[in-house]
């Protein structure tokens, strides 16, 4: 049986590894202190795209970011000013995207 704290400090270190893990889903650049999604490598579902990456603002989703993903809904936060096109083509699940 585990202890108490074992038990805690396993749930805060599955707290602090998920972003990171999440982050990691998204392909990125960096330019002029802002970030720009270039690519997702995750299961699709709903996705969730953050509004920071390594502690930058992610303010652009680049051409072609999401082509053939899989997801089903997407939730861009209100820091993304910039959508390239095609974006989300051939995105044959998606049925809503949230801002």
């Amino acid at each position: 049986m585990r202890s108490r704290s074992a038990c805690a400090s396993g749930l805060l270190l599955l707290f602090l590894t998920f972003p990171a893990a999440v982050q990691a889903q998204f392909a990125h650049t960096i330019n002029n202190g802002t970030i720009t999604i270039t690519s997702y490598s995750g299961s699709g579902g709903a996705v969730t795209i953050p509004g920071y990456i390594d502690g930058l603002p992610v303010t652009t989703i680049g051409q072609q970011a999401f082509f053939f993903s899989s997801a089903t809904s997407f939730s861009i936060p209100g820091s993304v000013t910039y959508i390239g096109g095609y974006a989300f083509e051939y995105c044959s699940r998606l049925r809503s995207v949230y801002f």
